[in-house]
């Protein structure tokens, strides 16, 4: 038998078959039919613009896929229903053939049409990104859309990652649809679903009168402490279970959630911070995540009312408070120095700004800092800057030093660097009254007999005395005048 022959009598492979379907397709037959469509919308309504045709027409290209998408689920639902068993005769073989052909490129035709509506939605998405970014315009003329206390803002088309919702735990498909992200707390939702969130604002919980961190080492609590049910959402959990009932803990609250409400993020607990001095990273549920990445750079941690004898035996912070307190006194240099006022040099402390205001409270980021080692350089380096503009660069603040009265005529000439001091010199006080400065040593010796008060309550007597002499004098004379 030859080759021919051979090669009439053989039946098509299912590959062939497969290519022979696909190219009955046309492939530019839904490119034809989008700007047929656009054309005819155009000679109806000459005044709409291009941006807003695309629209229109990614609308209509979404709600044929979405066709097409659920005839292939229904037909998928039937072909999955048991059926009695058939005998197919020989006679009957060839036309059941020809039926699966016949399904066989209808279910072709749908899978090739619903590529190609996808790839058309994604070049009509690009192509009014590019419109609307040429024009300036908003990327959606939606209003901003408000739920328990969020505000979703509509996000633009390009961007880095998909996303992924957290209120129907599905990608985002930045190209293909819309999507909204809190400008508060930074959550991300589709747009569809950005009206079914039940999770409150962190936002707003960080900003009610009483809020404060839970500075207080939580007790974990058990399954049957809640009913088997995520502390979120009441979802089952169990530690048994599949994957989607993983019950997880927040070391933050001591509570336990599923994995749609606890995405194992992690983050360094306040009250490990305060007790222990432990910044180390344990994981949180996205709430508390989502707040204590609200609340990370306010200082809401009072470190002397939490933790009195912390500071007594950690070095480091005992060293901070006391940078902190001789900031407190620079700043009243820089207030009434026009330099410093010219030069900004508060600026230093931008990044912690409160520290000019109390000598207490701490954020959250600067515990953690301080137990990584980074925040004590961070503020010698300020203070280094700080002290030298007082003492060596401004005459100004050079000059409102003082010198310690309170020493002997040998003391001081032993000690001449010292004759100039100022409130945060070391091993110095100040008098409780006139904020006088003096040594350490001489002012426990002679605190008692402080030289400025006395000057001061020697000037306060005098206008008392003059008053007192010539009231008398002028008795003297209107009495002499009478007589």
């Amino acid at each position: 038998m030859s080759y021919c022959s051979s090669e009439e009598h053989t039946p098509i492979s299912r590959s062939r078959k497969s290519s022979w379907l696909i190219s009955k397709i046309d492939e530019n037959e839904v490119d034809k039919e989008i700007q047929e469509m656009m054309d005819e919308w155009r000679r109806r309504d000459p005044e709409k613009s291009h941006v807003d045709l695309i629209q229109a027409a990614l609308d209509y290209c979404r709600g044929q896929l979405k066709e097409l998408l659920l005839d292939g689920e229904e037909g998928e639902e039937v072909e999955g229903k048991s059926k009695p068993i058939n005998i197919i005769s020989p006679e009957h073989e060839e036309r059941d053939v020809l039926g699966n052909l016949v399904n066989c490129l209808d279910r072709q035709q749908k899978a090739a049409r619903q590529q190609m509506y996808f790839d058309k939605i994604v070049q009509l998405g690009l192509e009014r990104q590019a419109l609307q970014d040429e024009s300036g315009e908003p990327t959606h003329s939606a209003d901003e859309c408000r739920a328990e206390g969020h505000e979703f803002v509509m996000q633009p088309v390009r961007g880095g990652h998909n996303p992924c919702c957290e209120v129907c735990m599905h990608t985002i498909w930045r190209l293909v649809q819309w999507w909204r992200r809190c400008r508060v707390c930074g959550m991300r939702a589709h747009d569809k679903c950005a009206e079914d969130v039940k999770r409150v604002c962190a936002g707003v919980l960080s900003t009610r009168s009483k809020f404060e961190l839970n500075i207080n080492l939580c007790e974990e609590r058990s399954l049957a402490e809640q009913e088997y049910q995520c502390a979120e959402c009441s979802a089952p959990i169990c530690f048994d279970g599949t994957s989607d009932q993983e019950a997880r803990l927040c070391d933050y609250s001591g509570e336990l959630f599923c994995p749609n409400c606890h995405w194992n993020d992690t983050w360094s607990i306040p009250a490990r911070i305060i007790h222990n001095l432990d910044a180390t990273p344990r994981p949180i549920c996205r709430a508390v995540k989502q707040l204590l990445s609200i609340v990370d750079h306010r200082p809401l941690i009072d470190i002397n009312e939490s933790t009195l004898s912390l500071i007594k035996f950690h070095k480091e912070l005992r060293r901070v408070n006391e940078l902190r307190r001789n900031f407190l006194l620079m700043k009243c240099y820089f207030v009434s120095c026009r330099t410093a006022r010219r030069l900004r040099i508060l600026q230093y402390l931008q990044s912690h700004s409160h520290f000019v205001d109390n000598a207490v409270m701490y954020s959250l980021k600067e515990l953690r800092e301080l137990c990584e080692g980074k925040l004590l350089p961070e503020l010698e380096q300020i203070h280094t800057v700080f002290r030298k503009h007082i003492e060596e660069e401004c005459e100004t603040c050079a000059g409102n030093g003082f010198f310690c009265e309170l020493c002997d005529d040998e003391e001081s000439q032993e000690n001449p660097k010292d004759k100039v001091l100022y409130p945060f010199t070391e091993n110095t006080r100040s008098c409780a009254t006139c904020l006088a400065v003096y040594h350490k040593k001489c002012f426990e010796r002679k605190s008692l007999n402080c030289p400025r008060c006395e000057r001061r309550r020697r000037r306060s007597e005098l206008p008392k005395t003059l008053t007192s002499s010539s009231s008398s004098s002028d008795e003297k004379e209107t009495a002499a005048a009478e007589n």
